[in-house]
């Protein structure tokens, strides 16, 4: 890193900070505005004074748009699982910041507001699976099980049946499905349970370009389904989607893709998380490393299949 005070000129000749890039910089206290010829060469316009609230509140609204970061639903991850950590605070699982950074970022690179250029650093991990004893026969019933850390809130075990109506149940239908609603966990509950928490922590809530930079991630899918994997990461490159049929056809045969439905719901869950700054990746693991998803998905073709979609297990047994 650099040292606070030396400041890297952009090529439109803009002072900014070494490390993060920034021209006002909490992290290494310094505030380069003072020396743009800009300042000395029009007169300044008063913007109406607003509350810290109203600050971050513009502050969020211009990170989403302005941190598109999709690269396609097939981007796959090769991060290393087992290094994961646990937040209590967050109840995520994140990967490790990397060596020699500050303390409160090694805790958990979650509460950070630093520069793009660190978003990597900040991965979400999540375990999906599904399971379904009887799995095909016309009386299977399918579960799903999603894991995002040991004591974690948004754990989710649920009967498949509370996410679709057709039958049969199989295995596949049910680790789609639990990739799916993963995604909708992440992006309708973690993602403002994080801006919950970035306000709270109140870093640098006077400075868009801090707030802006500290909200793209990526999120690591984890699952031990060859199937669920090679669907997102390969197949999907060689089948065409129909908006009109609603089904995905191989591009060279023609035929129609089985499961159709429950891919795309993945695939459009990818794309809306994409908009909002979150990038989402695949990792294939051994059926070892993914036991608590697996045990959470059991638990849910146990269940009642009139059990409410919010049933959460927060601790596994």
């Amino acid at each position: 890193m650099g040292s606070p005070g030396t400041p890297v000129e952009l090529s439109d000749g803009t002072l900014v900070c070494e490390d993060y890039g920034l021209q006002i910089c909490h992290q290494c206290c310094c505030d380069y505005t003072f020396m743009n010829d800009n300042d000395l060469q029009h007169p300044t316009i008063e913007e109406p004074l607003m509350s810290s609230e109203e600050i971050v509140d513009r502050a969020l609204r211009i990170a989403e748009p302005a941190n598109k970061v999709l690269r396609g639903a097939a981007a796959k991850s090769v991060a290393d699982v087992q290094a994961a950590k646990y937040c209590e605070e967050c109840h995520l699982t994140w990967m490790p910041a990397e060596s020699g950074s500050a303390a409160w970022y090694d805790e958990c690179p979650h509460h950070d507001s630093l520069g793009g250029k660190h978003a990597e650093q900040r991965t979400l991990f999540v375990h999906v699976d599904g399971a379904c004893p009887g799995n095909g026969k016309q009386n299977a019933i399918g579960g799903i099980g999603i894991y995002f850390g040991p004591s974690s809130s948004f754990n989710l075990s649920a009967p498949l049946a509370n996410f679709i109506t057709m039958k049969p149940h199989t295995s596949q239908k049910a680790e789609l499905e639990a990739a799916a609603n993963a995604l909708k966990i992440i992006r309708n509950e973690c993602m403002p349970a994080r801006r919950e928490l970035l306000r709270k922590l109140n870093i640098c809530p006077c400075h868009e370009n801090c707030w802006s930079a500290s909200f793209p991630f990526q999120v690591v899918m984890i699952t031990d389904s060859a199937y669920l994997f090679d669907c997102i990461t390969s197949h999907l490159l060689i089948w065409r989607w129909n908006p009109d049929t609603r089904k995905y056809t191989n591009k060279k045969s023609g035929n129609v893709i089985k499961n159709s439905e429950h891919i795309r719901n993945i695939v459009e869950e990818v794309e809306l998380l994409a908009e909002r700054g979150v990038q989402v990746l695949w990792k294939k693991v051994p059926r070892e490393l993914n036991q608590e998803a697996d045990r959470l998905a059991k638990t849910g073709a146990e269940l009642s299949s009139t059990c409410s979609v919010a049933t959460r297990l927060s601790t596994i047994s």
